[in-house]
């Protein structure tokens, strides 16, 4: 995908929605017509009175040639822009459509405030519109993207093109960022790294798991658009995301000559994503860097936010750093060869996004493995969008972004008791669980909220238990070097219901936490 095209009958809101959803992108927009009438030097009545519609036509099908052969656009069509089979290729071949459905009321209505002049409606418009929408509309209706617009406020219609285009602009940290998920992504990355005006040489960071399958074709791509590039290669898992990893990376850098221009490209899963991030961070005072996400975990989660860090031995992520990646493109080609355990674990954090911010979403996991598995070009957005709003509205974590750490206060404890052999995913699994019983137990939420949530983790095949080899004051004590604390007390995000959470609860004292912690692990023990 390189645009995004806007359809549908006169009236039906192209221009306004379009400039909105390119403003919300962070791309271009063009109106073709305004393309048509610049060229012509006439207005678009003139064109017709002067060519007729043929003329008109031809100089449409020139005019969407030369914007389709560039990039990151949002462009408004006229109405009738696609009946020519030619332009439909074009379109399709160069980005999506999205076909604006209104009732011809709506559109009579706003045909009547509309200051635009409409040669095929410029007699009797309630006739000829009728006459139109009955000629066209197997043809409007033929489109795959359909987008219902009567009665919707523009904001939300927009939110609904950009979730189902998988693209975003995050906002609040610096100039901001794009997000974008693009199958194939990976095999034009030089392409879109200039698109994005990064012209430096190329450190590409990856894991022995993930560059022996896709590290050849993303420098493939690099070559082509004739960019210098390194690659390093670290060893998969957790135990690397250390202190003497991120040493071994700038000396790596330093050697190879990597300077303020260039970038760092983190091409993996979480660990990459934190590590890589945080050596762009660090490196000359900070130096642009790429997520290309390849797990459903780090697309979801790891990749936004620019969060970036390693653990010490104490706890996880406690050293770290904001610094906003330049580029988050995910791939879902990539989650092809994800390990199931991988994908089990990516889905845990697609479940915490529905609890804290999307209800629809929780309701798609809540139907099972093979129902998430089939609408996962849906998902995936959804889930990226909650923590996209998230970002954009607390980008440094003073105050709403708390609704992230749903699940992980007790979830870093686990990991840290278990040396990080318990994949993160699984462990906010079970932290959901832990703190779900939590809320409900203090009152806050429904034994519902809690039972819907431990039923949907088991269908995607997820533990909703605690290990039993932690004792629960080994546990609460893990927690104690949680970053999340604040004066020296622990702050819980917790559920009031699916697609609400209630951020900074603090318990009256610890035995409320220990007896939840050990309800959960005793409830395995009867199983």
């Amino acid at each position: 995908m390189r645009n995004i095209y806007l359809y549908g009958p006169p009236a039906s809101g192209k221009s306004t929605i379009g400039s909105r959803l390119a403003e919300r992108s962070g791309l271009a927009f063009v109106d073709l017509d305004e393309v048509i009438q610049t060229s012509a030097g006439l207005s678009i009545p003139l064109v017709f009175e002067r060519e007729g519609e043929a003329g008109f036509r031809q100089r449409e099908r020139e005019a969407l040639r030369r914007v389709a052969a560039a990039s990151n656009q949002v462009i408004a069509l006229g109405g009738g822009a696609l009946l020519s089979i030619e332009n439909r290729k074009l379109c399709e071949q160069s980005g999506m459509i999205f076909c604006l459905q209104a009732a011809y009321p709506t559109l009579l209505q706003r045909l009547g405030f509309d200051d635009n002049q409409r040669p095929l409606l410029a007699q009797d418009a309630a006739a000829q519109l009728e006459k139109l929408l009955t000629e066209r509309l197997p043809h409007y209706l033929s489109f795959e993207h359909q987008i219902a617009v009567d009665g919707r406020l523009v904001e939300d219609i927009v939110w609904e093109i950009q979730l189902k285009a998988g693209i975003f602009f995050v906002r609040g940290m610096g100039k901001g960022y794009p997000v974008r998920v693009e199958s194939g992504g990976r095999l034009r990355l030089g392409e879109i790294l200039h698109e994005q005006g990064l012209k430096g040489s190329v450190l590409i960071l990856s894991d022995e798991n993930v560059a022996a399958i896709y590290l050849e074709g993303v420098e493939r791509s690099l070559a082509r658009e004739s960019f210098g590039y390194h690659s390093l290669v670290l060893p998969a898992g957790e135990q690397t995301k250390n202190i003497q990893t991120i040493q071994e990376i700038w000396r790596e850098m330093v050697e190879v000559g990597v300077e303020r221009t260039s970038c760092l490209v983190a091409l993996g899963g979480g660990v990459v994503s934190d590590i890589g991030g945080f050596a762009a961070a660090t490196y000359m005072r900070g130096i642009p860097w790429v997520a290309l996400p390849t797990t459903l975990l780090a697309m979801a989660d790891a990749s936004l936010g620019g969060k970036t860090g390693v653990d010490l031995p104490q706890g996880k992520n406690l050293i770290g750093a904001f610094h906003a990646p330049s580029l988050v493109l995910a791939d879902p080609e990539t989650l092809v060869t994800l390990p199931e355990n991988e994908w089990r674990a990516g889905m845990a954090e697609i479940v915490k996004a529905g609890v804290i911010g999307d209800a629809h979403l929780f309701e798609i996991c809540e139907r099972g493995e093979t129902e998430a598995r089939q609408k996962m070009t849906e998902v995936l957005p959804r889930a990226m969008g909650v923590k996209v709003r998230v970002i954009e509205e607390d980008p440094y974590e003073r105050k709403r972004r708390a609704v992230l750490n749903f699940g992980h206060t007790v979830a870093h404890a686990i990991e840290t008791l278990s040396d990080y052999q318990i994949l993160h995913g699984f462990a906010v699994a079970m932290g959901m669980v832990a703190e779900a019983h939590l809320a409900s137990r203090i009152g806050l939420c429904s034994w519902e909220v809690r039972e819907r949530l431990e039923e949907t983790l088991r269908g995607l095949g997820l533990p909703i238990r605690l290990p039993k080899q932690f004792a629960p004051q080994a546990i609460v004590k893990a927690m104690q070097t949680d970053k999340k604390k604040q004066l020296g007390e622990l702050r819980f995000a917790l559920p009031e219901r699916i697609g609400t959470v209630q951020v900074g609860v603090r318990l009256a004292g610890e035995e409320e936490l220990i007896e939840t912690l050990r309800a959960c692990q005793e409830r395995t023990e009867r199983e």
